[in-house]
């Protein structure tokens, strides 16, 4: 089953993050650490659909969508930005970047996802994020 969230473009509505992921796992066998993964990584590319593509602009929205499909957690967040190119980002693990607010979203989806992407569509970026349900 497909489940899909629409959410207007302000930080306060990801408190709907949490609910939205456990609806769609209920009754699926998962370990926690893949599901708390899936909650942190998911609210990372939400945040970040929010600030950096919407830019805060409350008349877009920001549209996820969830399957649990192969054994595996498929999430799809779609925004209004201009998109951009992960892998022009400072890395930050460098040490000029440590103490910087802000900056570690990617980098947190890329290490708790199996899978995650970030493309730029004819409307704004999408990024999908695969986590799969056991190790």
């Amino acid at each position: 089953m497909v489940k899909t969230l629409i959410l207007q473009s302000n930080t306060k509505n990801l408190r709907y993050i949490e609910p939205f992921l456990t609806e769609l796992v209920a009754g699926v066998d998962i370990d926690e650490t893949r599901y708390h993964n899936a909650i942190i990584a998911l609210t990372e590319g939400v945040n970040n659909a929010i600030v950096h593509g919407n830019k805060r602009d409350e008349s877009k929205s920001v549209t996820i969508t969830g399957e649990v499909r192969d054994g595996m957690i498929l999430l799809t967040i779609d925004d209004f930005g201009e998109g951009f190119d992960p892998n022009a980002l400072p890395d930050p693990l460098a040490p000029e970047n440590l103490l910087r607010d802000g900056g570690r979203g990617v980098f947190l989806m890329r290490s708790l996802c199996d899978v995650a992407e970030f493309t730029t569509t004819e409307t704004g970026c999408r990024t999908i994020l695969r986590i799969r349900l056991k190790e």
